[in-house]
Formats: C-alpha cells, sequence, structure tokens
C-alpha cells in the first residue's frame, strides 16, 4: 500500500469523522471541534497511520472519533449550567426565502427522526448516508456482521420513512 500523506487522508476521510462526531454530540461546532481533534492526532501519528490499508484507517478514525465524542457528552453532562439541551441549535432570526425554509425544515424533520432511532439503528444510518461509508465498512468499524448491518438499514430506513410520513400527516391536518 503506497504511503498517503495528511493532506490525502484529511480529505478522503473528514467526512467520516465529522459525521462520527455528530452522531454522538448533534451539534455541528462541537462535531468540527472533534474533527479537528482527530486530525490532530493523525498528524502526530502519521507515520504509523499512512501506511494501514483504507479499511484500518477508517476503523481508526471511526473509533478515535467516537470516543473524543462521547467523552466530550460526559464532560458537557457535568458542565451543563442552563436547562437548554445539549447540542441545542441557536435560532437564526434572518429571514430565509420560502425554498430554503422548506428544505431546512425537512432536513430538521430528518435529523429529529434519525434522534428518535435507537442507538443501533442511528449509527448505520449515520455511517452510511452521512459517512458514506458501505456495508463492509461499517461491518469492520464496528465489529458488527454485513448481514446484521444489511438489516438494520432496511429496518431503519422503514422506521425512518413512517415517522417522516407520521410528521406529514400531522402538518395536513
Amino acid at each position: 500500500m503506497p504511503e498517503r500523506s495528511f493532506d490525502n487522508i484529511y480529505t478522503d476521510y473528514s467526512r467520516l469523522v465529522y459525521w462520527a462526531a455528530y452522531r454522538v454530540v448533534s451539534h455541528q461546532e462541537t462535531a468540527e471541534d472533534i474533527t479537528q481533534q482527530v486530525f490532530e492526532r493523525v498528524y502526530l501519528n502519521m507515520e504509523k497511520l499512512s501506511t494501514l490499508a483504507d479499511a484500518q484507517l477508517k476503523s481508526w478514525l471511526y473509533r478515535v472519533a467516537t470516543n473524543l465524542s462521547l467523552d466530550h457528552v460526559r464532560k458537557a453532562k457535568h458542565e451543563l449550567l442552563s436547562d437548554e439541551p445539549l447540542g441545542a441549535d441557536v435560532p437564526d432570526n434572518d429571514p430565509l426565502p420560502e425554498s430554503e425554509l422548506l428544505s431546512k425544515k425537512r432536513s430538521e424533520a430528518v435529523r429529529r427522526a434519525i434522534e428518535q432511532l435507537d442507538e443501533a439503528n442511528r449509527t448505520v444510518i449515520t455511517l452510511h448516508y452521512f459517512s458514506e461509508m458501505t456495508v463492509s465498512e461499517i461491518s469492520e468499524a464496528t465489529g458488527i456482521s454485513q448481514g446484521t448491518i444489511k438489516s438494520r438499514l432496511v429496518r431503519a430506513r422503514k422506521l425512518l420513512s413512517e415517522m417522516l410520513k407520521a410528521e406529514a400527516d400531522d402538518y395536513e391536518e
């Protein structure tokens, strides 16, 4: 396997790292900070990481991002001073064009639906769609069989579809 540069690793895997962090912390800026921390570790370990196979590197990056995110959540629980839930977005008071508003509402509905999934289903959906990992890559990173990953994806898609349809029906009433 040819050695990779830091820039190549960042370009190829920053999206995976961001979404792995976001899945845990549910807050954009915090996920960005964690992504930066992960790539600081990549930089410090370049000699070892540059020679890993793709699946091994993805697995390492996913584990580091998840562990740093979980550490952040644990620390934040002790430091939380307000009643506002962790990861709550600051409201944007700028007026948005109608199409952007609809797109934002759809995205929020999908995000809320994903957050309602149990941890196992939420993980596979996030890794597959947001981190763009294949079933075999998810299996490698999580240690779960490919068959289980496939069945969780099917189940999670069905649950999301039902939740989003129910929410749309609520708006029509």
